[in-house]
């Protein structure tokens, strides 16, 4: 087995799994729902942060979604709605089959 195969059973496996690091949650993309298994990365959100823009809180969060199971890539400035909460995409990269999404909630 290659290594590009590893990685793409890992994503199953290991990576979307519940008891390891994903949740399941329901997204909302286009105005349709979609109840998929989610990874919110905290961690490598903070090292990516940038300062907020004058008194206005960025509420951001960083996502991972298997790339099947949502219908294509969200353009940056689609409203995204994670378990209820609405969020605008900042940034979408498609890597080995996994959304990479970061998102931003103006709060004030």
């Amino acid at each position: 087995m290659s290594l590009r195969d590893q990685i793409f059973d890992d994503i199953d496996g290991v990576f979307l799994n519940a008891d390891d690091f994903a949740e399941e949650a329901i997204v909302n993309i286009g105005g349709k729902d979609y109840q998929v298994m989610v990874v919110q990365d905290d961690d490598t959100l903070l090292e990516r942060t940038d300062a907020a823009a004058q008194g206005t809180y960025l509420g951001e969060k960083l996502i991972f979604i298997k790339a099947a199971d949502i219908p294509g890539r969200p353009a940056v400035g689609a409203r995204i709605t994670l378990n209820g909460e609405s969020y605008f995409v900042t940034n979408c990269v498609n890597n080995f089959g996994m959304y990479e999404i970061r998102m931003g909630a103006n709060r004030t």
